[in-house]
């Protein structure tokens, strides 16, 4: 059921099943919703947390700017709250940035990580797409960049076969407050240039996923991650676009179960 919890600001969350902690967060302009699929066929097996970032869905919208801090100290106050003292993370894009901040400053609280569809130290012409993007909804509002990163997101052939589950997240897109969207998408367009410098430090098992198709999320992206995080593992997923916990919810649940089992096997962080 959706539980609120209310300290600094309210946080909406959702946790099903039992056994070790994974705690899933999502992209920019999403919500929780995102991880249906995550939801339902891994907590048969661990007690699964999805939850609203800072500016998104239920939970608070403060004023912006925003900062990766807020992010971070966001998920320590939903841990700490559920009495969870380690988790599996997993992050989705935005998601992917804050986890690996999460992991940066708080290690002993994260058991492995997943950085999922996420960017790294973008090239200059790259800054200056998203950047642009991010003047776009500043000048008309988020409205105009929906169907545009609709059909970055998703394979033409998903949308036509599952034009419900692509609706969802259309509608996610448009019921979104505009100025937190601004705040949250302007942090998610810079946030890499924080983080890059800083995610070699990051010495927890770490798995890096990214679609093979993800033009913002780019298997080049991937592999520099990969280099930089000592004995992370790398997984490329052929023909898939940026969506992938959605579109590829198969392939992503068992990468996930499977290297949670792998680093269980090698006696690490479990």
């Amino acid at each position: 059921m959706p539980t609120a919890l209310h300290g600094k600001g309210s946080l909406h969350y959702e946790a099903k099943g039992i056994g070790q902690s994974l705690v899933f967060i999502h992209g920019v302009g999403l919500d929780l919703t995102m991880w249906e699929k995550q939801v339902k066929d891994l907590s048969k097996h661990f007690r699964v947390i999805v939850y609203d970032m800072v500016g998104h869905g239920g939970s608070e919208h403060p004023p912006g700017p925003y900062s990766l801090s807020q992010f971070v100290e966001q998920l320590a106050e939903l841990m700490n709250h559920l009495r969870i003292e380690r988790s599996h993370i997993i992050g989705f894009s935005m998601g992917g940035m804050v986890a690996q901040a999460f992991a940066l400053k708080y290690p002993d609280k994260v058991k492995t990580l997943t950085i999922m569809n996420a960017v790294a130290n973008r090239t200059e012409e790259q800054r200056k797409a998203v950047l642009k993007r991010v003047e776009e909804v500043n000048r008309t509002g988020p409205l105009t960049t929906i169907e545009p990163a609709i059909k970055r997101w998703f394979n033409l052939e998903f949308m036509n076969l599952q034009e419900e589950t692509v609706s969802k997240i259309r509608e996610r897109l448009q019921t979104n407050d505009a100025a937190s969207y601004l705040a949250a998408y302007t942090l998610f367009a810079t946030a890499d240039e924080e983080l890059w410098p800083q995610i070699h430090q990051i010495n927890i098992p770490t798995q890096i996923i990214t679609g093979e198709h993800d033009g913002g999320s780019n298997p080049e992206m991937a592999r520099q991650m990969h280099e930089k995080i000592v004995d992370s593992e790398l997984m490329i997923v052929p023909n898939m676009k940026h969506m992938l916990p959605i579109e590829g919810a198969k392939i992503v649940n068992e990468a996930i179960r499977s290297f949670i089992e792998r680093q269980k096997q090698r006696g690490d962080s479990m």
